[in-house]
């Protein structure tokens, strides 16, 4: 009963931890960097749109107190 034990041989998790960190930790770290950069984009653009409504809103609301003052 003497035979040879089977033995694992672990080289080949040692050549996959490198692909298992990378799919772990980068993959998402990736995804998360061009969601966060997709929304600085539409953020911009947002918020320049509101801030010429709010210029528009501003010059409206100035036009009509010109006018109350003129008549004194």
């Amino acid at each position: 009963m003497g035979g040879n034990p089977i033995q694992f041989d672990y080289t080949f998790i040692f050549i996959f931890l490198p692909i298992l960190f990378s799919l772990i930790f980068l993959g998402p770290a990736v995804y998360l960097l061009v969601i966060a950069i997709r929304f600085f984009k539409r953020k911009t653009v947002i918020d320049q749109e509101i801030l010429q409504k709010l210029n528009d809103l501003i010059k409206l609301q100035t036009k009509p107190a010109d006018k109350k003052y003129d008549r004194d």
